[in-house]
This record gives structure tokens, sequence and C-alpha cells, in this order.
């Protein structure tokens, strides 16, 4: 069950990174769309091709999936955070909810992931310790 949410989050991911990269192609030269939401279209985009080639084992001698994932949680919360505050007084009445949507796209992903490694055995850490 934990597999097939991890491979919905991941596709769910890729789709919002191609659809905001095809945003900020589309948009780019107006003063309203910075390069970091390319950057965060490329983050949602590869965050879901690694999950994916992962489940299918194309990268199993590095183990990076956990690393990965963990960094992923931690600034998706991050980014979560700021956007909450920022939403409580925002710029011109300028609320900012695509980069928080953007955020928890990311950590929930993230999420699944750690809960799929721990439950497949993937975290390393010895349990005769």
């Amino acid at each position: 069950m934990v597999r097939i949410a991890l491979i919905f989050a991941s596709a769910t991911n890729i789709a919002a990174g191609l659809g905001l990269g095809a945003l900020w192609l589309k948009y780019r030269g107006e003063d309203g769309m910075p390069v970091v939401v390319l950057f965060v279209a490329l983050s949602l985009f590869i965050q879901g091709v690694f999950t994916l080639g992962h489940l299918r084992g194309l990268w199993k001698q590095w183990t990076l999936f956990v690393a990965g994932e963990s960094a992923a949680a931690l600034v998706g919360a991050v980014a979560i955070l700021q956007g909450v505050i920022y939403n409580l007084q925002p710029t011109n009445g300028d609320y900012e909810f695509g980069p928080l949507m953007a955020a928890t796209l990311m950590t929930t992903q993230a999420t699944i992931g750690l809960i799929f490694a721990a439950r497949s055995g993937e975290f390393g850490v010895r349990k005769n310790a």
C-alpha cells in the first residue's frame, strides 16, 4: 500500500514539475516569473523520477534514497513554514499558494518515501546494536 502511494506521489510530482516548468517557459519574459520557479519545477521532477527509478531498482548500488528523501522532507518542511508565515502578512495582498503547494507535494512524497524505506529495511540500522 505504501509503495502504491509512493508511486502516485512520484507521478504527481513529475506532473507538477512539468506543469510548473511549462508555465515558467511561457511567462519567463515577464517580471512576475523568477528563475526560482524553474528550479522548483526541476526539483519536483527530479525527485519524482529518482524515486520511481529507485522503486524499479535502477540505482540500488547507490544508497542515496534515504538521504535524498530526508533532505527533501527538511527543505519542504522549511518551505511550508516560510509559506505559511508569508501568507499571514502578504506583501501587497499577494498570497503565494503556488510555492506552498509545491513544498507540500515535495514533503508529502519525501515522507511517504521515508516510510517506505523504513518498512523495506533501507535505513541500514543494525537491530542488535
